[in-house]
């Protein structure tokens, strides 16, 4: 397989990655604008519970009070996998980086091996007219 097609492929996953990154993100901050929703929905049972004490309101509070801990606990954890999926694309872009500079050194071998052999020819074709003139 050559080394441009390994290129496109560590890119294909690259970008993949990166993709996979953005949607954990997308997916946090979801989840810290619904615990933001629910902590003014909290605020606001919370102030009614001030003025008229109910039990019913007590158990909406409780409740959403549940919620934003699981939904907290969801966020910490999607934070780890954010953490993680992070360093695989940093793997990615080392990997990529690795090939460039490979695939560039041997493009530079093969020009440096290509040049000598133009001068060798260089140099035959001019012993070769030397001796020509010579003769």
């Amino acid at each position: 397989m050559s080394l441009r097609r390994i290129i496109k492929l560590k890119e294909g996953i690259k970008e993949s990655r990166a993709r996979e990154l953005k949607e954990v993100n997308m997916q946090i901050e979801a989840l810290k604008e619904e615990v933001r929703l629910l902590d003014l929905q909290a605020e606001s049972i919370n102030e009614e519970l001030k003025v008229s004490f109910s039990q019913s309101l007590l158990i909406r509070y409780k409740a959403l009070m549940a919620k934003k801990k699981e939904l907290t606990e969801r966020i910490r954890q999607l934070e780890l996998l954010r953490i993680e999926k992070r360093e695989r694309l940093k793997e990615a872009y080392r990997d990529l980086k690795a090939l460039e500079i490979l695939r560039i050194n041997k493009e530079r071998e093969n020009t440096i091996k290509n040049l000598n052999i133009e001068f060798q020819r260089m140099g035959f074709m001019h012993l070769i007219r030397r001796r020509w003139r010579d003769a």
